[in-house]
């Protein structure tokens, strides 16, 4: 596996949220994340990228146990963020945005080929390269957020609610973007809300609920009316 949790237990500060969630994410995946708001899809997330305190269990990354690296180190390897909320720097130029997702490439000729590789893949950034992100649209925010995330070419691309706040048009147009980079290879660990809307593109995916993985199985499985109710009901 490319991403292995193993009996994962986190929160922030003194409030336990994970209470031992193994996941395990593999090559050529669309895996999702999904369950009723505080169940703690964010917080795995946010445990990957060393934005949670963890207090047990292991993160494996290619077999090898990242759960002490830095977020800038984690960024290095392979795995990239998109947060719920989008936050761009809204006072920043699209362009700037994008440069700043890839302020830790040290060679200026890989960046310059990222930023072109990421304007090319989302025509509006291109469009509005010298505008503030600020002005942009909800659903250009969001497509900001991750082609900045992508300026370090992941392998794994998480992403957390990336519906959220979106009219249906722009959330399907979202969720085009990542399936055409799912098809060029980057895997997908996605948290959503929007569970049809997710289960239609995801192969397989887990139900937290209480800080707890309550299923895991294939979409189909996740999208059964029994597995629906039990979740939302728990």
């Amino acid at each position: 596996m490319l991403l292995s949790i193993k009996n994962l237990k986190s929160g922030y500060g003194d409030i336990e949220v994970l209470r031992g969630v193994s996941i395990e994410v593999g090559e050529g995946e669309i895996v999702c994340l999904i369950g009723p708001n505080g169940a703690g899809k964010t917080t795995v997330l946010k445990s990957v990228m060393g934005l949670a305190t963890k207090t047990g269990g292991e993160i494996l990354w290619k077999g090898r146990d990242i759960s002490k690296l830095p977020t800038h180190a984690l960024l290095e390897e392979g795995i990239g963020f998109v947060p719920q909320g989008r936050l761009v720097f809204p006072s920043l130029t699209v362009r700037e945005n994008l440069e700043m997702g890839g302020y830790l490439l040290n060679h200026r000729e890989t960046r310059e080929k990222n930023l072109e590789s990421v304007l090319g893949r989302f025509p509006a950034l291109k469009k509005y390269a010298k505008t503030r992100a600020g002005s942009l649209s909800g659903g250009e925010q969001q497509m900001l957020a991750i082609g900045r995330a992508l300026m370090m070419t992941p392998e794994l691309l998480m992403l957390d609610e990336p519906s959220l706040g979106l009219s249906p048009k722009i959330t399907e147009e979202v969720y085009e973007k990542l399936m055409e980079l799912h098809e060029s290879g980057t895997i997908l660990l996605i948290v959503e809300q929007n569970v049809r809307l997710v289960l239609r593109h995801a192969s397989r995916g887990y139900l937290l609920s209480n800080g707890e993985v309550r299923f895991a199985g294939t979409a189909k499985e996740l999208g059964s009316e029994k597995i629906m109710h039990e979740a939302y009901l728990l």
